[in-house]
């Protein structure tokens, strides 16, 4: 047997059944191996787009995405991509085919010293094996940190002397280290009883919840329930997907978006989420004046990390919230101040609901289309199941705020702040769960950073449907530059800021997709429509209006 083929065998020990990738010629006995077996290898154009796929593969399909990338060259184009998948704790094994290692000694061609340097900056763990009969120990372990609260990506380079060589080494211990279940914190009996405390007396608490309460929903719900406390989303830029559906009776929307549901407050319990996460110095959440803290997250780096926790929980999210569910099972706040709290939320949310469909009032039938009226189009035509990827970067904010999800669906995006991550990460996400409908609603910027996934989406019959939001330009810029002078809004051209002269369903059509466009509610309607019923990858062409600050 050759390090190839262990190289495998530890894959699917693991239940990695895909490998996307941009290989050269250093990879050579891995893809012989991988052709030799019904293992799948899904190509890319560009390793940003590898990685991304990969990203998105493992966070729909519940797995470890894995990603083979070639030698030094091919890994730095990547590392942009492994960030966004470190920021949104996105569990991601990287390998490398690397020269052999007489040319590294002799810092031949492609030859890096400071590889694994760089490698690390982005991961949680980068090595490079050291012999052909370590390489299968070296992934089970690279598989074992990735999964390791909290998750994230690793990193492994294999000189291509080694791939290619015959290995003696027993694969079973491989296997065991790969299957080991990664151990679970939970926070202790002490610390759940102490922000019980704090619950139980509170006026008015709010429950934030980020990325890192995914899966824990229920136990979201029972707490608002028990206690009447209004839930919020974690603010936008710390957000690598969103955690729980939009449509039930106490979500009041976005941390910091509307002033009111912070009015008053008198403690945050923050789940899974940083606390707090600025995009600027400008624009900086901060918690409200005389509110306690009780933060809860399974990195202990995070808890308290920019503002003093009162409470500190450090353990799995959904076992917090499960525990604290049922500490306050026994003594949960009097029914005169649970009333008294949903009666506030409800009004919050009331006042929510008439603002936002103000909001749609306004944008009704404007033209170009607005993104409160593309939500709402967007909506009505998701089936219970399906899945939104957004990385409509300027449009983000209010399609987050009027697109509703129930609870059998999913949206996902990223924190990291690398253009070129939505695209890619559909694709992935469609091949994970080819079930489930997948839409992906993209800026016309960051759509061109990684349009070459279109073409693997068609090559491998992923059935995405792409939303590519025409705005005209790089929309933050020309907002950052207005900011920097002080204007509301200048109508003079800026250096940097404009897109022009891309034929955008052209592009998507010459990598093997179909391409429509549209200029209204009414035809945006028939094409998702169209697109979620196609068996090929759909790119729509939506002129959007400008997002104002």
């Amino acid at each position: 047997m050759r390090a190839a083929e262990q190289f495998l065998d530890v894959l699917e020990a693991a239940g990695i059944d895909t490998l996307f990738g941009l290989p050269g010629s250093t990879e050579a006995p891995l893809l012989e191996a991988i052709r030799s077996r019904d293992f799948r290898y899904v190509l890319a154009l560009h390793e940003g787009v590898a990685v991304s796929m990969a990203d998105g593969y493992g966070r729909l399909g519940a797995r470890v995405g894995a990603v083979g990338l070639h030698t030094s060259v091919g890994t730095l184009n990547g590392l942009s991509q492994m960030m966004n998948a470190r920021r949104d704790g996105a569990a991601l094994l990287v390998t490398a085919g690397h020269k052999d290692r007489a040319v590294l000694s002799e810092e031949g061609f492609c030859a890096l010293p400071e590889l694994l340097s760089a490698a690390r900056a982005v991961s949680k763990w980068a090595h490079q094996s050291l012999s052909a009969d370590a390489v299968a120990a070296d992934l089970a372990h690279a598989i074992r940190v990735a999964t390791a609260p909290p998750p994230g990506p690793t990193y492994l380079a294999v000189p291509e002397d080694l791939l290619g060589a015959e290995v003696t080494a027993s694969q079973g211990a491989a296997q065991a280290v790969v299957s080991a279940p990664p151990v679970m914190a939970v926070p202790s009996v002490e610390s759940i009883r102490a922000a019980v405390d704090r619950l139980v007396d509170a006026e008015r608490p709010v429950l934030v919840v980020g990325s890192g309460a995914r899966g824990a929903w229920r136990q979201v719900e029972a707490l608002s329930r028990l206690c009447g406390m209004g839930v919020l989303h974690a603010q936008f830029t710390d957000l690598g997907d969103l955690p729980l559906p939009t449509d039930f009776s106490s979500y009041l929307g976005m941390y910091g978006e509307d002033r009111a549901a912070l009015e008053g407050c008198d403690l945050v319990i923050a789940a899974g989420c940083r606390v707090f996460y600025p995009f600027s110095d400008l624009q900086r959440p901060r918690l409200p004046k005389g509110a306690a803290l009780v933060h809860l997250h399974e990195d202990p780096a995070e808890v308290g990390r920019v503002v003093r926790a009162d409470v500190g929980l450090l353990g799995d999210v959904g076992a917090g919230l499960a525990a604290m569910v049922a500490e306050l099972a026994g003594r949960a706040p009097d029914e005169d101040r649970r009333a008294r709290r949903a009666a506030h939320v409800a009004a919050l949310a009331q006042e929510r609901r008439a603002a936002k469909q103000e909001e749609c009032r306004v944008a009704a039938g404007a033209s170009p289309l607005r993104i409160e009226e593309l939500a709402g189009v967007l909506g009505d035509a998701l089936p219970e199941d399906a899945v939104v990827v957004d990385e409509g970067v300027r449009s983000s904010r209010p399609l987050l705020r009027h697109l509703r999800l129930g609870a059998g669906q999913r949206l996902l995006r990223t924190s990291g702040g690398a253009l070129g991550w939505g695209t890619p990460a559909a694709v992935g996400a469609k091949l994970a769960v080819p079930e489930r409908p997948v839409v992906a609603v993209i800026g016309d910027g960051s759509f061109h950073f990684s349009a070459q996934a279109v073409w693997s989406a068609a090559q491998t019959g992923a059935a995405v449907t792409i939303l590519v939001l025409d705005n005209g330009g790089y929309l933050a810029v020309k907002r950052a530059i207005e900011g920097h002078l002080g204007l509301a809004h200048d109508p003079r051209r800026h250096p940097g800021t404009e897109i022009c002269g891309i034929d955008h369903l052209d592009v998507a059509r010459g990598y093997g997709a179909r391409g429509l466009s549209v200029t209204d509610a009414a035809s945006l309607s028939k094409a998702l429509a169209d697109g979620l019923d196609s068996d090929r990858p759909t790119v729509v062409h939506v002129p959007v209006a400008q997002v104002r600050p």
